[in-house]
């Protein structure tokens, strides 16, 4: 008797192998990024070493700049691993950033510093609270006293002072720098550290003053006059907004709550080929909007924080997937902006930290 249609259909369906899971592909990008990070990782316990110039690297003071760059890429990497549960590799990198004192601001103009301190006391505060470690709760808080050092003049913090080149820097606070800064502080306060009430009220201020109506992000509190530069838009400040979003909403700004969380977002992934059309490009804001590479994965993890906090996903988590896992490298790693050997780290570092947070 001849089989009907339907009959084939179910055999068909039935020897057919199962869908893919999207679990599995993520756990294995993750498993391929901590294993780049590891086998990457220098004898010190740190990464990055300033080798691997492309003649087109961004402004960078030797040494002290690039204190700064190993530093925070050795924070960013240390909480990655310690993320996805690896302890090893991650203990040493702790142990350089609670023995390291090197870190210094390079010259009056140059404060990459202030990345350094702000990660590395997030990664140290973490540990200490995990752990009881004495000696890594002092040593973020001596980077915490390192950012209140380096607070600029009106509150918040920038890596640059072009103006002045002053004690304290004269340049106003970017919105990302701030808000980095601000998330930092959230957890190192989470641990027991004494985070000064009035660092993080300037902080704060300015941040919300660089929230412009519509939810885009000013690149600095300089830029107040300059609303309508590329950078300022809407899709420049794509990156930016989800990181701005991240600190005000960890510290209860009564003004973003859910439905301003969403409508970063929704822009976010709806103009999403602009931060494409920025990473790995040669030059800072060469992109449309004047967008960057080293927004791409900055952005993405704040926007996973964002997501990860949401009662409903609502595809979020899927979406910001598909804009991490075809970009992991054969070696592993992840980077968006070529920066001698810091970028990979750095890059898988928050590529791993992302997707472990919408897996």
């Amino acid at each position: 008797m001849t089989r009907s249609l339907p009959f084939l259909l179910l055999a068909a369906c039935a020897s057919a192998p199962p869908p893919p899971d999207p679990r599995a592909e993520v756990d294995a990008a993750i498993e391929r990024g901590i294993r780049f990070l590891v086998d990457a990782q220098n004898p010190d316990g740190s990464w990055g070493s300033g080798r691997g110039s492309t003649g087109f690297d961004v402004l960078a003071s030797p040494p002290g700049s690039h204190d700064a760059f190993r530093v925070g890429c050795t924070a960013l990497a240390a909480m990655a691993l310690r993320e996805a549960g690896e302890r090893t590799a991650s203990d040493r990198a702790l142990g350089y950033l609670a023995s390291y004192d090197g870190l210094r601001r390079a010259n009056p103009m140059e404060l990459y510093n202030v990345w350094g301190h702000t990660y590395a006391m997030q990664a140290l505060a973490r540990a200490a609270k995990e752990t009881g470690r004495d000696d890594w709760r002092s040593a973020a808080a001596r980077h915490l006293a390192d950012l209140v050092r380096y607070e600029t003049l009106s509150g918040g913090w920038n890596y640059y002072d072009f103006a002045v080149g002053a004690q304290t820097p004269s340049m106003e606070g970017t919105s990302f720098g701030t808000a980095a800064g601000l998330v930092a502080l959230a957890e190192a306060k989470e641990a027991g550290l004494a985070v000064p009430e009035a660092l993080v009220r300037r902080a704060l201020a300015r941040l919300r003053e660089m929230r412009l109506p519509d939810g885009t992000f000013l690149y600095g509190a300089d830029y107040r006059y300059l609303r309508r530069l590329p950078a300022n838009k809407a899709n420049g400040s794509l990156g930016r907004t989800q990181s701005g979003h991240d600190a005000l909403q960890v510290w209860s700004d009564p003004g973003i709550g859910e439905r301003e969380i969403r409508e970063g977002l929704d822009r976010f992934f709806r103009e999403h080929r602009f931060l494409e059309m920025g990473r790995k490009r040669q030059f800072p804001h060469e992109a449309w909007y004047q967008t960057s590479g080293y927004y791409y994965y900055f952005g993405h993890f704040h926007a996973a924080r964002l997501i990860g906090r949401l009662p409903d996903r609502g595809g979020y988590a899927e979406r910001l997937r598909a804009t991490i896992l075809p970009y992991q490298e054969a070696d592993g790693s992840w980077w968006d902006y070529k920066m001698w050997d810091y970028d990979k780290p750095y890059g898988t570092a928050f590529a791993v930290m992302s997707l472990l947070l919408v897996r």
